[in-house]
């Protein structure tokens, strides 16, 4: 039996009985293993086998999405009840007041938040679509106030899920598991090209087609290889007078050059390589209180991990001035 990888987002998701989700919603893990709940991209995956929620770091949304088991029997899928069942994904809340003020010993009465049933963009959901959802039949799930995060999913699809805190996945199916069906599946490398089955071939086994693109490349690269040695022959001719020209200046000044050129400067060791961050996020705090849908407190941004480790300002604060260059004084 093939080894499987329980470190990627793997499996279909549904957002209701045997309806698929039309969003680019992913398991929280890989459906050959277990079922999983299912988030989208990019989000962080919240209390596995009770809330089974999600938490969207841009909308700031507490939400439920779907599950890779089409029946949503499995402990670890969520039932939207029958006012959210269409929606592709459902807001939480707390902020019931009347449901909450007599909580038992179970714990917070969550309650959903109505969006549009086509909606699979996550966007910031104004209390006005909760607040009017606070019957008992519209409980999403009784729980803790705040909801342990197990596991952050990539941003880029092929990346691999990074596991918050202690939780670890099993690396192999229960006895008698029978996963779901396996479409749409997250690739983590890029598949190869099928084979061509047009173009006539002769007894070397190559077809036309192949001959011509080999003749085609072959003629292409010797254009590209005249190019680069031409432009290696330029750029030599060019740095030899720059480099003539600065130790004339050099001499007339009485400073010589020390090979710094303020204007020239390379500053790509303060600024990030690209405009992205990291994907997955850094590690941070394991648990997430969720209070009306606000920000976590403890929510450590993979964009302070990267400021830190690059030692990078990205803005400079309204009351610092702007730094300025001064040139040498001129020799007396």
């Amino acid at each position: 039996m093939a080894r499987i990888n329980p470190n990627i987002a793997n499996g279909t998701c549904y957002s209701t009985d045997n309806t698929k989700t039309k969003g680019t919603f992913v398991p929280c893990g890989n459906d050959l293993i277990q079922a999983w709940p299912c988030c989208q991209l990019g989000s962080v995956c919240l209390s596995l086998g009770d809330a089974n929620a999600c938490w969207d770091p841009k909308s700031l949304n507490t939400y439920v999405a779907g599950c890779t088991d089409p029946s949503f029997v499995s402990p670890n899928c969520l039932r939207k009840p029958p006012t959210f069942r269409n929606q592709e994904w459902v807001g939480l809340n707390q902020a019931c007041t009347e449901l909450n003020a007599n909580r038992g010993p179970g714990g917070v009465k969550w309650t959903g938040c109505k969006v549009d049933d086509n909606s699979t963009e996550l966007v910031k959901v104004p209390m006005a679509n909760c607040t009017p959802y606070c019957s008992e039949s519209d409980v999403m799930f009784v729980g803790s106030s705040s909801l342990a995060a197990y596991a952050s999913l990539p941003t880029i699809s092929g990346s691999s899920i990074f596991w918050v805190g202690d939780y670890t996945p099993p690396p192999t199916p229960a006895p008698g598991y029978t996963p779901g069906t396996t479409t749409g599946v997250i690739p983590t490398s890029k598949p190869m090209n099928p084979p061509s089955s047009s173009g006539d071939k002769d007894a070397g086994g190559l077809s036309t087609g192949a001959k011509a693109g080999i003749g085609v490349g072959a003629a292409v690269g010797g254009l590209i290889l005249l190019a680069l040695i031409a432009g290696l022959v330029v750029s030599c001719l060019r740095r030899r007078r720059q480099h003539k020209q600065q130790h004339q200046q050099g001499n007339n000044t009485g400073y010589g050059n020390h090979g710094f050129n303020h204007q020239s400067q390379d500053v790509s060791m303060y600024a990030p390589s690209s405009g992205g961050y990291p994907s997955p996020p850094m590690p941070y705090s394991s648990t997430f209180p969720h209070h009306n849908m606000g920000a976590p407190a403890g929510y450590d941004s993979p964009r302070n991990h990267l400021a830190a480790h690059n030692s990078y300002k990205s803005e400079l604060p309204a009351e610092e001035p702007s730094p300025t260059y001064k040139p040498p004084l001129s020799p007396p």
